[in-house]
């Protein structure tokens, strides 16, 4: 396989780059301030925060107008992700690009860490880290991965489509190399992070801080990891592969990458069918053992997504309850069911 045509430039312009912090915000009003705060409070100094309020119906207009001078806000209709970030980028002067959910919130030197590594290798061009989840209150309730893969990463997406990568308050990205793949899509349901980390890495290499510089805050409107909405998740999976393979088109190679070799649509298919295929519960496993062995996942987040896939495919009935609870949620829900038979049983 070729090498990507295009190859970010040997370093930033100055030892003090300008950094764009770009949030998107809709009806987030009562998170809002914190993110906004967070940004204010970098040790790193030289960089401009633009907000894109997404026509929130909320108090958020309320809330950004109350910082008249220390920000960029920009107000426009509803059109989602996507849209969002393509005028906070378009309106954006910053060698480097950050982004920052409005429900999340920065670490105080995030933006700092982010222009050191980026001036330490000029080869990245998107960086992850790591994260801490924190409730609603704030109140910290466990983290992500602290380590993503780093450097070449394209054979990872056009073998197994996917490889470890932070989340959307957890990416940063060079300027000239945004420019290079946008404008990212608007329509419905196509989601802003999941085209960039597509196909952002088929223009350089990717890296990675291996400290939790953000906090992603978890609440019931961005819980959508723990949907039942198979429609949805397989729509998601199939933007994703067709988000890689015209990317790869674009800079010239020949391989695309195989739906097939995708475990979680593959899972996913499964629940939607309805049909148990004691074959293809083996494939699944194997598939996801060879995918995490690829991308090198720990040993827990291995477990985790054989067990998840391998039941969807193995007991398609229980499909949707594995998905909406969560493994976890769905075998205490399952402790749960044979404690109360097994007390209405004793009762009798």
């Amino acid at each position: 396989m070729t090498k990507p045509l295009q190859q970010p430039e040997s370093s930033l312009s100055q030892q003090n780059p300008l950094v764009s912090v770009i949030i998107g915000n809709y009806n987030y009003g009562n998170f809002l301030a914190e993110a906004i705060d967070s940004v204010l409070r970098q040790t790193y100094r030289h960089f401009e925060l633009i907000v894109i309020d997404d026509g929130s119906t909320d108090n958020s207009r309320e809330v950004i107008e109350s910082y008249e001078g220390q920000l960029i806000a920009i107000f426009q209709p509803n059109g989602g992700q996507g849209a969002a970030f393509n005028t906070g980028i378009a309106k954006a002067q910053g060698e480097i690009i950050c982004f920052l959910d409005s429900d999340d919130y920065y670490h105080p030197d995030k933006l700092s860490k982010i222009v050191s590594s980026f001036q330490a290798h000029p080869q990245w061009v998107q960086i992850s880290h790591g994260r801490i989840s924190v409730a609603r209150d704030g109140n910290p309730v466990g983290s992500g991965s602290k380590t993503h893969n780093q450097g070449d990463v394209s054979q990872l997406l056009l073998q197994w489509g996917r490889y470890s990568m932070g989340i959307t308050s957890a990416l940063a990205y060079r300027r000239q190399i945004l420019e290079q793949v946008l404008p990212i899509p608007t329509t419905r349901n196509e989601a802003a992070d999941t085209y960039l980390t597509a196909a952002v890495p088929f223009y350089g290499e990717v890296g990675c801080i291996n400290e939790p510089l953000m906090f992603y805050r978890m609440h019931g409107n961005n819980l959508q990891a723990h949907t039942d909405n198979i429609q949805f998740l397989l729509k998601q999976r199939e933007l994703n592969a067709k988000y890689i393979n015209v990317t790869a088109a674009k800079v010239g190679l020949s391989d695309r990458f195989d739906l097939q070799w995708d475990a979680d649509y593959r899972s996913l298919k499964a629940v939607q069918q309805g049909t148990f295929s004691l074959i293809e519960t083996i494939q699944v496993i194997w598939l996801s053992w060879r995918e995490s062995r690829a991308i090198e996942r720990s040993p827990k987040d291995t477990l985790e997504r054989l067990l998840r896939r391998g039941l969807c495919v193995f007991l398609p009935s229980e499909g949707k309850s594995i998905l909406r609870l969560g493994l976890r949620g769905y075998f205490r829900w399952q402790l749960a069911r044979m404690g109360q038979r097994f007390n209405l049983v004793a009762t009798k």
